[in-house]
């Protein structure tokens, strides 16, 4: 069976609707089954949807200096892929909520729905390329009014940086009025779901909510790894050079860690840190020792657990952030897996955060867990 008719087929079930926790914004949001952001999925299934996203693209990109622009957190892989593969090198970076040194001159702009409304783009060698870039794409996993991709060209052009903007996403949700806005401005959209159903607020009355679980023991087995690399994407960087960076490293985890027959894996990513893992996971799963590659990521968006038909999020866990002291991030989804990989690229290492997070896998079963820590030099 191909991707494209497994796409197609499956299409209208990839979108699951999900409880947003203590939004009043918007309390729910779009949970895609095949993203590796929520949901554990095949990871070679993830990138062949980030791919098939790229080619709606690519034919009106080709011979343009481009840079391309992922939105944190949920969109860093797929904008990463979509760059990535792009027939010409273009020029790719994604936007943070982490805090880098103060010598980076930043762009700021609101997400004015979300649960982190500050999105910060971190200019080293980034601002000279978005002046000289002639096209400037955006990539999200969803759109849905447009307005954090307007806010952001505002905040672009504040600076003087003036190019044929485009946006693409996985879902597009915008209404003809928002659309109307893009097309007066020029700005193209590319998009392979559009969403026209309306969301009703009762739709999480009267259900389930499931709790947390969490055992005060750590994994029996426990292995830490420490990798380095000269490609940061918040700072911006050539696609191709990252993609030989990721290759890189999952070459490096797949000749320590993967030694011998497998029966189940799981490639845990963190937070931003998305692309990383679900390329490692693909290139494990290529090699053929493992029946069953799985792979997603931990996330600062809360949401509602439930025991619900259809329903996509069915468990839940929370620990503080490896990348900062106090904050709350999330799991979803967890499963017993034979090894669990953990690649993050924190840099200020939030031991308490660790701990944490090697509980909760211990509370699902999860006794083996290599944790990677890929750092910038």
């Amino acid at each position: 069976m191909t991707f494209e008719y497994e796409f197609e087929k499956q299409k209208n079930n990839m979108i699951g609707i999900a409880q947003r926790e203590n939004n009043h914004k918007r309390n729910y949001l779009f949970v895609n089954r095949f993203q590796a952001k929520h949901i554990p999925v095949s990871p070679s299934k993830a990138l062949k949807l980030f791919q098939k996203l790229g080619e709606k693209v690519y034919c009106d990109y080709k011979n343009k200096k481009t840079t391309m622009i992922g939105f944190a957190e949920t969109a860093t892989a797929i904008a990463s892929t979509v760059a990535i593969h792009c027939p010409d090198d273009v020029y790719y970076i994604h936007t943070s909520r982490e805090t880098l040194p103060s010598k980076y001159s930043v762009v700021e702009f609101k997400e004015e729905h979300s649960h982190a409304t500050q999105q910060i783009l971190y200019c080293k060698k980034a601002e000279e390329m978005l002046f000289q870039s002639e096209k400037i794409l955006f990539i999200e996993d969803e759109i849905t009014t447009g307005k954090t991709i307007l806010n952001f060209i505002e905040a672009l052009q504040k600076k003087g940086i003036h190019a044929d903007f485009g946006a693409c996403s996985i879902i597009n949700s915008m209404d003809k009025q928002h659309r109307d806005v893009f097309h007066e401005k020029n700005i193209s959209l590319y998009t392979l779901l559009n969403w026209n159903e309306s969301i009703s607020d009762k739709l999480f009355l009267d259900n389930t909510i499931v709790n947390e679980k969490m055992k005060r023991e750590l994994p029996g087995t426990v292995h830490y790894m420490t990798l380095y690399t000269t490609v940061n994407p918040r700072l911006g960087c050539s696609a191709k050079e990252y993609q030989m960076c990721c290759m890189h490293l999952a070459e490096q985890i797949y000749n320590i860690v993967c030694s011998n027959t497998i029966n189940s894996i799981l490639i845990l990513g963190t937070e931003e840190c998305m692309y990383p893992a679900i390329f490692t996971g693909e290139y494990i799963e290529k090699k053929g020792i493992c029946k069953t590659v799985k792979t997603h990521s931990t996330t600062r968006s809360p949401i509602v657990p439930r025991v619900q038909e259809q329903y996509p999020i069915f468990n839940r866990i929370s620990f503080e952030s490896l990348y900062e002291k106090g904050r709350k991030t999330y799991l979803y989804n967890l499963e017993k897996y034979d090894i669990v990989i953990i690649v993050t690229d924190a840099q200020n290492y939030n031991k308490t955060g660790e701990q944490q997070l090697l509980q909760s896998l211990k509370s699902y079963g999860n006794e083996t867990v290599t944790i990677i820590n890929w750092r910038y030099q």
